[in-house]
């Protein structure tokens, strides 16, 4: 494994490691990603075998368990997503974008690391041995059903690829599981998501959570599966079902286990749930909870706002058109309380994507500078977080920086601290 970077008055520094050295192992087992150096490193001595200046060298070492060595590496080498889901979005852009637009991955370590969610159709016997060996949890996995013919359909597969056996292994051996089911009508609903739940319950307490959120399909489609979008009739009804099966859970588990994706809520029309019926907020990056935990952030942080700003500032939030409405009577209303500030929403319909896309994670620059370039936006804009990556990249490969350059004022990502409208205020 390669060495970017060597941390100042580190031990690897101590030890003469540099940019462009390799290790080979430690205490005599491959080092073959980030995942192996972090677990075999934890030990009080060491005998690691490194590449250094073309010679191999073996560095005896003695530290404290926690200590580490100060080496950055290279990223890992991520596996390619063999599926070919009906509703993947990778094949459901249009064509011009960047490459790593169209690599669809599919790598159990990144599901550790960073909470992609996976497929498993991919691991081997020799992965799971290692995910126990390591205690890679928890994971996060895309059942979307279990049933196999279903699930042949649904990944594109011909074989079966011995789900529920790999699921049974894992959480067996201690392994902390959370599953999503996007929910495609017609296709893994009714008797077959009642199937889905029941057998991944049985795998309870370690296959900790279910969510069960709606297909999202693009424009972008040609000679992809024809598959039903979700409509609000169908919302209503699934929602009730996805709780149904909650409530019944709660009583013999004490959780409810299964989620619904908060976008049913709003093509319901009906109020999100207390923050106790999330039983912790399992999967709330993945939209499941995420509106009632902003909300009740937001509630929190409205004991600390000023009663009113020193001068006069007018401020711009961007959303996306599923959450504006709850965006504009319960943050923006309030905030327009505090005097001397104006907040303004403008709600962006994504047109790059299509209509029928509508949550914030997928608005482009391009869409929202569309959008924002006739209008009087105030002293600086705000964006939804989700929607660049690294706090300054769009999907349409748009950045930051030239939203705001040819906006002519200060742009910049918002999650929920909304604080930072008001230090913003002071500097404007």
């Amino acid at each position: 494994m390669n060495i970017l970077d060597v941390e100042n008055n580190s031990i690897g520094e101590e030890l003469g490691l540099q940019a462009g050295d390799k290790i080979l192992s430690i205490n005599g087992t491959p080092v073959s990603d980030i995942l192996d150096f972090r677990f075999l490193v934890c030990e009080e001595e060491l005998e690691m075998e490194a590449m250094t200046r073309g010679e191999r060298v073996v560095f005896e070492i003695e530290k404290d368990l926690d200590d580490d060595l100060g080496l950055t590496f290279d990223d890992i080498k991520i596996r390619y997503c063999g599926n070919d889901c009906p509703f993947c979005f990778v094949d459901q852009n249009p064509a011009g974008m960047r490459a790593s637009m169209y690599f669809r991955d599919e790598d159990f370590r990144l599901s550790f690391l960073s909470g992609h969610y996976v497929t498993l159709t991919n691991l081997s016997k020799r992965d799971m041995d290692r995910i126990v060996r390591q205690q890679l949890s928890p994971l996060f996995v895309s059942v979307h059903a279990t049933n196999r013919e279903v699930r042949k359909f649904l990944f594109g597969i011909e074989h079966d690829d011995k789900l529920l056996p790999k699921l049974e292994f894992l959480t067996g051996n201690g392994i902390e599981i959370h599953t999503q089911v996007v929910l495609c009508p017609t296709v893994n609903d009714g008797e077959i998501l009642k199937e889905t739940i029941s057998e991944l319950a049985d795998l309870m307490p370690n296959l900790s959570s279910i969510s069960v959120v709606p297909v999202g399909l693009t424009k972008h489609r040609q000679g992809l599966q024809k598959l039903s979008p979700v409509t609000p009739a169908y919302a209503r009804e699934y929602l009730e079902v996805i709780e149904g099966y909650g409530n019944g859970l709660r009583k013999q588990h004490g959780e409810s286990f299964v989620y619904a994706g908060d976008e049913f809520y709003i093509m319901a029309g009906k109020a999100f749930p207390a923050a106790e019926y999330y039983d912790g907020f399992h999967q709330k990056e993945n939209g499941v909870g995420l509106c009632r935990y902003m909300l009740d952030d937001f509630v929190e942080q409205q004991t600390r706002f000023p009663e009113r700003l020193g001068k006069a500032t007018k401020v711009t939030f961007v959303t996306a058109t599923l959450a504006s409405g709850m965006i504009e009577n319960e943050i923006v209303a309030v905030l327009n309380k505090v005097k001397n500030l104006e907040v303004q929403l403008v709600v962006v319909e994504n047109n790059f994507y299509g209509h029928s896309v509508h949550i914030t994670g997928l608005l482009t620059g391009q869409d929202i500078y569309k959008k924002l370039s006739n209008m009087d936006v105030g002293d600086k804009v705000y964006l939804p977080g989700s929607c660049v990556r690294d706090g300054s990249v769009f999907l349409d490969d748009w950045t930051v920086a030239e939203m705001a350059e040819k906006l002519g004022c200060p742009v910049a990502p918002l999650d929920n601290d909304f604080s930072a409208v008001f230090d913003a205020a002071l500097n404007i």
